[in-house]
């Protein structure tokens, strides 16, 4: 049962591969074909913080630092309800959502997605007190958008 679902999902993924022209923040960028294709590309299974929270100008040039105007294969299944690719990208084998957590630049978003390697990732940068991990006083990008809601 395990092999068909594995199966059924393999089939319901999407390819992308294409240069990373620009890297809106730590969990957003865009990529362009060689066809000349554009895509708008959440990265998927992790939050990283917004532009205008603590550690989201440093979020967001980590990410760029790793793959900005370089060539990346996105794997997706859906698009969000922005209608933007939820995918998770890859720099030749390195899982760049993984990196964006194990790294301190990102949270697992524990609440959508349960695969393991992103939680003891996201434990292993808290214990180690990597990147936004490193203030005393963090606040995750749901509860601050939450917070800017009620303002």
């Amino acid at each position: 049962a395990i092999d068909e679902a594995r199966q059924k999902e393999a089939e319901k993924t999407k390819v992308i591969i294409g240069r990373c022209t620009k890297v809106s923040d730590g969990d957003t960028i865009h990529v362009v074909t060689d066809g000349n294709v554009k895509f708008k590309v959440r990265l998927d299974r992790i939050d990283a913080p917004e532009k205008d929270q603590p550690y989201g100008k440093e979020s967001t040039a980590y990410l760029a630092s790793l793959i900005r105007g370089k060539t990346v294969r996105v794997e997706w299944v859906k698009k969000d309800r922005y209608g933007r690719i939820l995918g998770i990208v890859y720099l030749d084998k390195t899982d760049i959502n993984l990196q964006m957590v194990s790294s301190g630049n990102a949270w697992h978003y524990s609440h959508f997605d349960k695969t393991p390697a992103y939680s003891a990732a996201e434990s292993a940068a808290k214990e180690k007190k990597l990147g936004l991990w490193a203030s005393d006083n963090v606040i995750s990008p749901y509860e601050w958008r939450r917070n800017k809601r009620k303002m």
